[in-house]
């Protein structure tokens, strides 16, 4: 049998791209401060002659490999361990590019990942999650092995002081103190939140489902919250919350006010309604009538359906909507940051106001990594629960 040798089209592009960026965009930048501008540094003239060549080759590797594709996981894992060299080495010669500059610079000096680098890892990266979801048939320990060899890698450099020259890594060491009570307060008012949003947003899909009538007013209601920009709703939420906390003595203890955990919970959950419901509703209509018509004629009663049939096989569609729920709850939940609240937008708007950058991506970045995180954690969650006949009905969704 002959294998078809084709050109992998993204595997060319993010090449090509990655190339590009690395001779034409800056590696590194060269600040005298921490709030001033900079200058832009080349990868030849941060890293030297032999770890730029290094970083080429490799983007080389990548384009040579996917013009000539054979389409099998052999090139697939290839081109996967390329993309992972490719995100790793760049942000561990980061760390060696800010070490070589900082050794002729001044005391009080900063060296950020720049334009350049950060556009490898943006590709990189996609070429690795590509080429993970093209091992779709290969031994698990491949799949696996692709998958870790990034977080590995990154949390041994890390761990190593490799990048700890880098300016980010010098604004998390002066906001070590506060970065990981920060990190707590997001975590706790996102699951605190998402909770909440997933108790009522499944009881309101349900009550969409069941009662017809119900159903325009409670997805009106649901769609609502979403139009309600985030600062104007906890400006909305301060008057009510305020007069709640001082006239409700238990409230009052509780710690309910226009500022602190009470409006960031109330915007958090108000936006986390939607998907729930939403995904919960269409979850429950999607199950063919011909299923449920099987299990009333066994004797069972409605209860008994929505119990044992219904619910198991809305499963992944209603997961869908916590999933989806629970992502953008994190995101928001920088909102704390103007309500004295705390969480991870202090770093994020903090850095804008004070034009630290350093500081706005250890925010973002710390904010991004939840995330995936936590997407990561209940697609497995959801893949657990979700019984093995229906998996094929989650894919096509």
């Amino acid at each position: 049998m002959s294998t078809r040798i084709r050109t992998h089209r993204v595997g060319v592009t993010m090449a090509l791209f990655g190339l590009s960026s690395l001779l034409l965009l800056p590696f590194a930048t060269l600040r005298a401060s921490r709030i001033q501008t900079g200058d832009p540094v080349s990868a030849l003239d941060a890293l030297g002659p032999w770890w730029s060549s290094g970083l080429v080759a490799v983007w080389v590797a990548i384009a040579l490999i996917s013009v000539r594709d054979s389409g099998g996981p052999r090139a697939a894992t290839a081109r996967g361990m390329l993309a992972s060299l490719a995100l790793l080495g760049t942000v561990g010669l980061s760390g060696v590019a800010a070490t070589r500059l900082l050794a002729e610079a001044g005391t009080f000096a900063r060296v950020s990942v720049g334009l350049g680098a950060w556009a490898c890892i943006a590709v990189s990266y996609p070429l690795l999650l590509a080429s993970r979801r093209e091992l779709g048939t290969a031994p698990r320990v491949t799949r696996l092995a692709l998958s870790a060899v990034g977080p590995v890698g990154l949390l041994v450099m890390v761990g190593s002081g490799l990048l700890g020259d880098l300016a980010i890594l010098r604004e998390y060491v002066n906001q070590s103190d506060r970065f990981w009570t920060e990190v707590g307060s997001h975590i706790a008012l996102t699951a605190i939140a998402t909770g909440i949003a997933l108790a009522i947003g499944f009881g309101l899909g349900v009550l969409a489902f069941r009662r017809p009538r119900l159903r325009g007013p409670v997805f009106t209601v649901a769609n609502v919250f979403q139009t309600i920009p985030g600062l104007a709703m906890v400006g909305l939420l301060f008057a009510p919350l305020s007069w709640l906390g001082t006239n409700v003595p238990l409230l009052g203890r509780l710690g309910v006010g226009g500022l602190g955990w009470a409006p960031v919970i109330t915007a958090l959950t108000l936006y986390a309604l939607l998907a729930v419901v939403r995904n919960t509703y269409a979850g429950l209509a999607s199950v063919p009538d011909s299923v449920v018509e099987a299990g009333l004629g066994m004797g069972m009663t409605e209860g008994q359906v929505m119990r044992r049939v219904r619910l198991p096989l809305a499963l992944p569609v209603i997961f869908g909507g916590i999933r989806t729920s629970a992502v953008q709850t994190l995101g928001n939940a920088t909102l704390g940051a103007f309500v004295a609240a705390g969480t991870l937008g202090l770093f994020v708007f903090g850095g804008l106001s004070q034009q630290a950058m350093d500081l706005v991506l250890l925010g973002s970045i710390t904010l991004v990594a939840l995330a995936l995180g936590l997407d990561a954690a209940l697609r497995t969650a959801q893949r657990l629960v979700t019984p093995r006949h229906t998996r094929r009905t989650e894919a096509v969704r």
